[in-house]
């Protein structure tokens, strides 16, 4: 992909998006329907979001292979969490707009009722009760008489259960998350698994000061070689090779610290280690140079 085409891939996901969610909402879809495209469409969007943050990341250089999607740790986790809190809002909106349904909905084709008179339209109300509605069509004129139809009371009881259910299910699976990854956790510590790597190196590296010749028994050696008897080009042959000596010590010094701080990624451990080592095998060159100076 060509630099600065990425942040193309967003803006695509979230025009089609946009298009997606404006056809279904503009569209006769039955509310269950819209709902259904918009957790779909979310979840695309969603995974676009991811993608262009995966990228960005891989730009500037803070992919981590062993996490999802290359992102720092923690931030997958973050997403989801985030994204979950929104889908729970989206579906307590739905089931809270489903629950508010009218009690009597009057269909195409009504139940007409032997009655001719309103007297036996109130009688036959009292007999129905709560269960129904009588309602009167016409005004009683030769032109328009009355006509009497019942509808009766839709029963939502167990849609109802169903969706306060549901809704207590999300509400704890959200609670959960949320306090699983945003909750204060003070007794954990993370679990470094290079640790015994770093345990390792660090061993290694505290034995060069016991491997002769040892950085401080070369750097004496150079620090103490009298120059009185020295040329000019002996001097300036000394003079290298003290600041080689001291470019060692400092290898070495960067290896130990890099052992020592967990937040130092392995392979620059591993690589401060190996040019550590690497300089400490040039001490012995190093002293046999000093000795061969007069």
């Amino acid at each position: 992909m060509q630099q600065g085409s990425f942040p193309w891939v967003g803006l695509t996901v979230a025009a089609v998006s946009v298009v997606v969610v404006t056809f279904a909402m503009s569209a006769n879809v039955p509310n269950f329907s819209l709902l259904t495209i918009l957790v779909l469409v979310g979840l695309v969007a969603i995974t676009g979001f991811v993608s262009v943050l995966s990228m960005t990341a891989s730009r500037l250089g803070i992919l981590d292979s062993r996490q999802p999607f290359g992102l720092p740790e923690g931030s997958i986790r973050a997403i989801l969490t985030l994204a979950f809190i929104v889908l729970v809002g989206v579906f307590a909106s739905y089931l809270l707009a489903q629950t508010s349904r009218t009690a009597f909905v009057e269909t195409s084709a009504p139940m007409r009722l032997p009655v001719t008179t309103m007297a036996e339209a109130k009688a036959m109300q009292d007999s129905v009760g709560t269960s129904g509605l009588v309602v009167v069509r016409g005004d009683g004129t030769p032109a328009s008489p009355y006509g009497f139809f019942l509808v009766p009371r839709a029963d939502y009881t167990v849609a109802n259960d169903v969706a306060k259910q549901i809704l207590t299910m999300l509400s704890t699976m959200l609670a959960a998350m949320i306090g699983f990854y945003f909750g204060a956790r003070p007794n954990e510590t993370p679990v470094d698994p290079f640790a015994a790597e770093r345990e390792a190196a660090k061993a290694e590296l505290a034995g060069l000061a016991l491997k002769a010749p040892t950085f401080d028994q070369v750097k004496k050696a150079a620090d103490e070689k009298s120059e009185t008897n020295l040329s000019a080009e002996q001097k300036a042959k000394l003079k290298e090779i003290r600041e080689r000596i001291a470019l060692v010590g400092k290898k070495i010094d960067a290896a130990r610290e890099a052992a020592k701080d967990q937040r130092t990624p392995v392979e620059t451990l591993r690589n401060t280690k190996t040019a550590a080592l690497e300089a400490h095998g040039t001490l012995a060159a190093e002293l046999e140079a000093l000795q061969a100076l007069p």
